[in-house]
C-alpha cells in the first residue's frame, strides 16, 4: 500500500497547472489502490490510471457514455536521468480544473474555450522525479509527460500507446515515411506503421477516435505510429539523430485522442489542439499586423513577371495578399511593388528555402531583409533537408528535432520583423498558432501543386491534415483540380487557413461565373458546424464569420445534400446564394432561395462534385 498527495482542486490557465499540492493519503473515490479517475467536465469521457506495484509501472484507459473506446494502453518514458516506464514509485498526485477563454485571429472560431478537468500523477526513481498530467476534455483526452529540475537531459524514447478497443476498426491517414512534408495521399490506410495524426473508426463501438500530438516544438520530435493489432504504439522518426537532447525542467508535447460517438462533430469542431499550445506570446497578442486574408499566388497560374497586374486583380477581388514564389526578386524590383502594394491595402509575401536560413543568425538576415523590401510575410520551404548540412533526407526529416528546432527560431524571428509565415514541405502543425498567430498556414498536404491528385485524398483532408491546423491545399485551378467547379467553390469553405492561398490565375477567376462568391468568403472564422460527411467519401461543413454563413460541400459519388439550417439565428431570414454542379464538371448553376432556420437545405452534387452557399 502506498500514500498519495491529493485534494487540490483549483482553476488555472495552461501556465499554472504544475502549481504545487496538499499532502494527504487516500485513494480516489470507491476505487482500487492504484487506480485514479478523471472524468470531462460533462462526464462523458471518463479515464482510469492504473499504478501496477509490482512493476512500477503506469498504463491508462478511456471509456465515452460507459463505452470502452481505449483499452489498457502503457504510459513511460525513457531519459538519462531515469527510465521511467518501470521501477517508478508513486510520491502524489493533485487534481486540477483547467478553465480559460482566449481569443485568437484565425482558425475555425475566433473564441477558444479551454476547460478541462485535470490529473497530475507524480513519481520517482533514483531520487529523479517525473510526473504525468492526463486530462479530460468534453471532446477527449490529452497526456504529457514533465520532468521537473535543471541541467540536460536526453529522452530516447517512450512506450505511449493507444490500445484502441473493439473490432472492425478502420484507418485514415497515411503510411509512413510519408517523404517531403507530407505530400504522401491521404485515405484508407492498413499495415504497420503510420504517420501521425491517425483517424480510426471503432466499427463494434460507434466511435471516432483521432489520435496525434499536441505543442511540437524544438525541444522534443513529432512520433509516428507503430501498429500492433488495435495497438498504437508511439514511435521516434527514423531520421531523429540519436536521442532528444534538451534541458530539465522538461515538459512533453501533448498525446492526445479526440473522441467522438456516432459521427465525426467533435474530431470537426474541435480546439483541443490549440488549447493544448502555450498561450499567445505577450508580444503577438493583439497585434495589428498579424491579419489573416486570401491570396493570389503566381507559380501555378503563371504570370510571374508582373506583379502589378496580379496587385490590381487582388484589389478587385477584396484580398488581402499576394504571393510571389521562388526567384520574386530576379524578376522585379521588390520595393517598388510593395509600396504599390501597400498603397492599395494589399500585402505581399515572398517564398525563402531553409536550407538559406539553417542558422538563427542566416534567418534574421534574411527576414530582416525581406522586411525592409516591404513584404508581409514569408512563405518558407523544403523542411525536409537538414538545416545544418543540407542534406537531402528521404524519410521524415520533418518531424526531427533538428528541423522543429529550425522551425521554432523562424517563427521567432518572423514576428521580430513583423512577418506572417507559411510553412511548405514542412511538418504538420499542432496547435502552434495559439502561441504563434502570425503562423497563417502550412502545406504539409497533396495539395493541387501535387500533380496527379485523388479524390480519396481530398476527402479525408478535412477529418485528418486540417483537423491538426491550418492547411495550404492552394485551392481552386479548374483544370488541375480532380473536382468540378462547385466542388472546388466547396473546398473554400471545408479548408481553413488563415492565409487561404488560391492557385488559378486573376483573368480565369475574374471570368468565373462564381466569382462573386470568392470576393466574400473569407479566411478565418467565428464558428464551425460540422453538417455531414464520412472519410474519403463525402464533407459537409458550415462556418460563420459575423453574421453571415457560408456552406461548403464536397463528395467523390453523387448525392443529395441534406442540411437542416438549425444553425441559423431563430427568427430571421436570410437571403441564400446557392452555386451547385449543373450537367457537367465545368456548368455552374447559381440559385438564391429565402431561408430561416426551420428550413433544411436539399442540394444535388454530381460525381466529384459539390456546392458553396452564402447565407445574410
Amino acid at each position: 500500500m502506498f500514500c498519495w498527495e491529493d485534494r487540490v482542486k483549483r482553476t488555472v490557465s495552461l501556465g499554472d497547472a504544475l502549481a504545487g499540492a496538499v499532502l494527504a493519503c487516500l485513494f480516489a473515490g470507491g476505487l482500487p489502490a492504484g487506480e485514479f479517475s478523471v472524468s470531462s467536465p460533462d462526464g462523458k469521457i471518463s479515464a482510469t490510471l492504473v499504478f501496477d506495484e509490482t512493476s512500477g509501472s503506469l498504463s491508462y484507459r478511456v471509456s465515452s457514455d460507459g463505452v470502452a473506446v481505449i483499452d489498457d494502453s502503457p504510459l513511460g518514458i525513457n531519459t538519462d536521468k531515469g527510465d521511467f516506464t518501470a521501477g517508478m514509485s508513486p510520491l502524489g498526485n493533485t487534481r486540477v480544473e483547467v478553465n480559460e477563454t482566449y481569443t485568437l485571429p484565425v482558425g475555425k472560431r475566433s473564441t477558444y474555450v479551454n476547460r478541462a478537468n485535470e490529473l497530475l500523477l507524480r513519481f520517482g526513481k533514483n531520487q529523479q522525479q517525473m510526473h504525468v498530467r492526463f486530462r479530460a476534455y468534453d471532446d477527449g483526452i490529452a497526456l504529457s509527460y514533465a520532468i521537473p529540475g535543471s541541467g540536460d537531459i536526453e529522452i530516447a524514447g517512450e512506450t505511449s500507446a493507444f490500445d484502441l478497443s473493439g473490432g472492425r476498426i478502420t484507418y485514415w491517414g497515411q503510411k509512413h515515411p510519408n517523404n517531403y512534408g507530407y505530400e504522401t495521399m491521404l485515405g484508407p490506410v492498413t499495415g504497420d506503421r503510420f504517420s501521425m495524426p491517425m483517424l480510426a473508426r471503432l466499427g463494434e463501438r460507434d466511435h471516432f477516435v483521432f489520435v496525434a500530438q499536441a505543442a511540437s516544438y524544438g525541444t522534443y520530435i513529432i512520433p509516428n505510429f507503430r501498429r500492433d493489432g488495435s495497438m498504437l504504439q508511439v514511435s521516434f522518426p527514423m531520421d531523429q539523430e540519436g536521442p532528444v537532447r534538451t534541458s530539465l525542467p522538461f515538459q512533453s508535447p501533448w498525446r492526445l485522442a479526440i473522441i467522438s460517438p456516432g459521427n465525426l462533430a467533435k474530431i470537426v469542431q474541435t480546439t483541443m489542439l490549440e488549447n493544448l499550445n502555450p498561450p499567445t506570446e505577450p508580444e503577438l497578442a493583439g497585434a495589428d499586423w498579424i491579419k489573416p486574408g486570401r491570396a493570389s499566388w503566381d507559380y501555378l497560374a503563371g504570370d510571374r513577371n508582373d506583379p502589378r497586374r496580379w496587385i490590381d486583380f487582388d484589389v478587385d477581388m477584396g484580398w488581402e495578399y499576394h504571393l510571389v514564389d521562388a526567384g520574386f526578386e530576379r524578376r522585379f524590383d521588390v520595393p517598388q511593388m510593395t509600396r504599390y502594394a501597400r498603397e492599395r491595402n494589399i500585402r505581399m509575401i515572398g517564398w525563402g528555402y531553409t536550407p538559406d536560413l539553417n542558422t538563427r543568425e542566416k534567418a534574421e538576415r534574411v527576414l530582416s531583409h525581406y522586411a525592409e523590401m516591404g513584404l508581409s510575410g514569408a512563405k518558407l520551404d523544403f523542411f525536409d533537408h537538414h538545416p545544418f548540412t543540407g542534406e537531402k533526407k528521404t524519410h521524415d526529416f520533418e518531424d526531427t528535432q533538428a528541423s522543429l528546432q529550425m522551425r521554432d527560431y523562424l517563427m521567432e524571428t518572423a514576428a521580430e520583423e513583423h512577418l506572417v509565415l507559411e510553412f511548405h514541405g514542412s511538418a504538420v502543425p499542432s496547435g502552434e498558432r495559439r502561441r504563434y498567430p502570425h503562423f497563417m498556414t502550412a502545406e504539409s498536404v497533396a495539395g493541387m501543386e501535387k500533380r496527379n491528385g485523388r479524390i480519396e485524398n481530398d476527402l479525408t483532408i478535412p477529418y485528418v491534415r486540417n483537423i491538426m491546423g491550418p492547411t495550404s491545399f492552394t485551392i481552386v485551378k479548374f483544370d488541375r483540380s480532380v473536382g468540378s467547379h462547385a466542388y472546388q467553390m466547396g473546398q473554400s469553405v471545408v479548408y481553413e487557413a488563415g492565409i487561404q492561398i488560391y492557385a488559378e490565375r486573376h483573368d480565369r477567376i475574374l471570368a468565373f461565373a462564381g466569382v462573386e462568391f470568392f470576393k466574400k468568403v473569407p479566411s478565418s472564422w467565428d464558428e464551425t458546424t460540422f453538417i455531414d460527411g464520412y472519410p474519403a467519401s463525402h464533407a459537409i461543413y458550415a462556418r460563420r464569420k459575423g453574421s453571415d454563413w457560408f456552406l461548403g460541400g464536397m463528395t467523390d459519388q453523387p448525392r443529395i445534400a441534406e442540411i437542416p439550417l438549425t444553425f441559423l439565428t431563430p427568427g430571421t431570414s436570410y437571403r441564400a446564394q446557392i452555386y451547385r454542379d449543373g450537367s457537367s464538371p465545368t456548368d455552374l448553376v447559381i440559385e438564391q432561395k429565402t431561408v430561416t432556420s426551420e428550413d433544411t437545405l436539399e442540394i444535388p452534387m454530381q460525381q466529384a462534385g459539390g456546392f458553396a452557399v452564402h447565407m445574410h
